[in-house]
């Protein structure tokens, strides 16, 4: 019994450790780039191997949005959308402001049964989500960022939104109210 209860904690103590692993950027912007005052357009294209690493996003995007006085409007490529948004289509209609374009890979959650401890156990591999911003204007990429994350969905996504904001702060791409 003593050996099951340790079995048991040691696995939650994993899935625990699972859940909060590191998070890695590599990102790049052109010099001077300031977003403040504009509106932010946020096109996030799902896919289907991947739909738990990209629903709710737009909450997630709304409230950092507020908290941090930056006008977000989300639109969301769904999988199996029949007609797709494009950037090309959304840079006519988000002129003087910027187009932040994100899309996801890697890989998902698994789960598998572990026959010692009759328990269902569930591990998530690295998810990559990698966004490119372009000046609506002229089309051009100002600011690209590759998050590398493992853990589980929900996680993920806040580690994405949080870290762009971050950012964002520390480049001064977007100011801070005092």
């Amino acid at each position: 019994m003593r050996k099951k209860t340790f079995s048991l904690l040691a696995i939650s103590l994993g899935l625990i450790l699972a859940a909060c692993a590191g998070t890695q950027i590599e990102r790049n912007s052109v010099p001077g780039l300031d977003i403040n005052g504009k509106k932010l357009w946020v096109l996030v294209d799902d896919q289907k191997a991947y739909t738990g690493y990209t629903t709710k996003l737009d909450s997630l995007w709304k409230t950092y949005g507020e908290k941090n006085k930056l006008e977000i409007e989300y639109r969301k490529n769904e999988a199996l959308a029949l007609e797709p948004v494009s950037p090309k289509a959304l840079m006519e209609e988000c002129r003087d402001s910027y187009l932040l374009q994100t899309a996801v890979s890697g890989k998902s959650q698994t789960t598998q049964y572990d026959a010692s401890t009759g328990m269902v156990m569930g591990s998530s591999s690295e998810v990559e989500y990698t966004s490119v911003m372009y000046d609506c204007n002229t089309g051009k990429v100002v600011w690209k960022t590759i998050l590398k994350t493992t853990g589980h969905e929900l996680w993920a996504q806040s580690e994405l939104v949080k870290g762009i904001f971050n950012d964002f702060h520390e480049n001064s791409i977007l100011k801070e109210e005092k």
